[in-house]
């Protein structure tokens, strides 16, 4: 275990059940022509909480996603896999359900609905339509699905004699709260939820029996987190319709006798941990391939996943404005982009994929020849890869449309080797934290955007380097351990209070 805080956070969990929840696990099982193999997850959430589920012998509850997973998990008593099965240090509990009901509280609900919902993406004057179909899967699949795992949680719990310590993750669970409290009325409960929360009256697109379900299970919470405080004050705001009393100083909501903290906890990066690896051999043969993308051009950057949220087909178009506005550049500056397809069982997502390659193609058509590319697109899952573009970068954009925190700008920054420059949209998480070390954009405004890139490319290299300084010292001031460790002092705080 590598936490700062390690000896304090496990000795106030040393008597606790730590049981974390969410949708996808930590771990996933892939099954291949002849066995099964076991594959880490990737992300902030697992490497920072798998220290001390492996210390502690947690358990951690998620949804069976694989075949590999199902199989895997029908080989144990109540589907709860020992990790690993030789020598158990924590296990995971897989929660099994037929396909139809699972995508409709996934792929009908959870994506795109509240997503959608969540990061400002739907059309009001065309979209959503909330149709039988949506208020079915709504029934059928989201309420059941939390009350399924919910009905895990309440088993696990009462199976050891130890005080459970529920930490719930993310907006596919918000129903999940209210089942549990129904059933343990004393037990604490934490959740975190990882994306924006937008004002109350965007939220109102929800039906008001969808919106009040919600409220009312998220205040089955003791404790409530996000990102930053912006989403805390939105979350208060949708409370008013609901809540019985909201005390704004000190951020507490009650309703049906039961008292809310609504804390705000700015996720960060393990810079160590970034560090050794952009110095790994796997990272250094990646870094090839982004040397020879690179040559002496400038390069500009960027890596997501391909979802609509990230606003990268606006980031595209501003670059080709860039390019007609400053033809001086054409052959002198290379865009590579990285990332990888998700949730391709949706339509959106299918469809904007699509267009994110046509525009590429576009552009290089309409500016490339035989000797060069504008656009170089790499777009696969290769984190190494992504690893070795951030040591190269000459500027790199992050123009989200919204999102929860988004981490990107200071892994990039605490390994870079050339004092790139950032462009940041106002409304990326991160952005009130290190606004003054970037250049912002209105993620809707290309053709402020295009002005970014030019402004990028023309920085003077005393002016980049201290920006560069100053966004390292903003990430070192708080790591990724920070992130838990605050949650852990609040939860032993307010559970001593009660």
């Amino acid at each position: 275990m590598e936490y700062p805080h390690e000896k304090e956070i496990l000795k106030f969990l040393k008597d606790k059940n730590l049981i974390v929840v969410s949708n996808r696990g930590p771990i996933e099982f892939q099954q291949t022509h002849d066995n099964i193999k076991m594959k880490r997850g990737a992300g902030g959430l697992v490497s920072t909480l798998m220290p001390l589920m492996e210390a502690l012998n947690g358990v951690w509850i998620a949804s069976a996603m694989t075949p590999g997973d199902v199989e895997e998990a029908t080989r144990f008593p109540g589907n709860k896999v020992p990790i690993p099965k030789h020598d158990p240090k924590f296990w995971v509990q897989f929660v099994l359900e037929e396909k139809k009901r699972y995508e409709e509280y996934y792929s009908v609900i959870s994506n795109p609905l509240l997503w959608f919902l969540q990061h400002y993406m739907w059309n009001s004057p065309y979209t959503p339509d909330i149709d039988d179909k949506i208020h079915q899967a709504w029934k059928n699949g989201y309420i059941h699905m939390n009350k399924k795992f919910a009905d895990h949680v309440v088993k696990e719990c009462k199976r050891n004699e130890k005080e459970p310590m529920i930490m719930l993750q993310d907006y596919h669970l918000y129903l999940c709260p209210a089942f549990i409290r129904h059933k343990l009325e004393k037990t604490f409960l934490s959740h975190f939820i990882h994306i924006p929360w937008p004002q109350s009256d965007y939220f109102n697109i929800l039906p008001y029996y969808m919106r009040e379900s919600i409220i009312d299970s998220l205040l089955s919470n003791d404790i409530l987190g996000f990102h930053i405080p912006r989403y805390v004050n939105n979350f208060l705001g949708t409370c008013e319709e609901f809540a019985d009393k909201i005390d704004y100083e000190n951020k507490i909501v009650h309703l049906n006798n039961n008292k809310t903290h609504v804390k705000s906890y700015p996720i960060s990066v393990d810079s160590e941990g970034i560090k050794k690896l952009a110095a790994s051999k796997e990272v250094l043969e990646k870094e090839e391939i982004v040397k020879n993308i690179k040559g002496d051009k400038f390069l500009y950057y960027r890596t997501d996943r391909a979802d609509l949220s990230k606003n990268i087909i606006r980031g595209f178009k501003a670059f080709d404005i860039f390019l007609d506005k400053h033809p001086e550049y054409i052959g002198k500056v290379v865009f590579l982009t990285t990332g990888k397809p998700t949730r391709q069982q949706i339509n959106e997502y299918k469809y904007y994929l699509n267009d994110i390659h046509s525009i590429i193609k576009e552009i290089n058509h309409k500016y490339g020849d035989n000797n060069w590319k504008p656009i170089e697109c790499l777009f696969k899952a290769d984190y190494n890869l992504v690893v070795a573009a951030f040591k190269n970068y000459d500027c790199i954009i992050v123009n989200p449309i919204s999102d929860g925190m988004n981490i990107v700008p200071k892994e990039a920054a605490v390994i870079n080797k050339e004092n790139g420059v950032l462009i940041l949209s106002e409304t990326a998480g991160c952005f009130d934290e290190i606004k003054d070390d970037s250049i912002p954009v209105n993620p809707y405004d290309i053709s402020e955007t295009a002005e970014a890139f030019y402004k990028a490319i023309t920085m003077g290299e005393n002016e980049r380097k201290k920006r560069l300084v100053n966004l390292n010292n903003i990430v070192a001031s708080r790591n990724i351990y920070d992130w838990i460790t605050d949650q852990f002092r609040d939860i032993k705080s307010i559970r001593n209070e009660m």
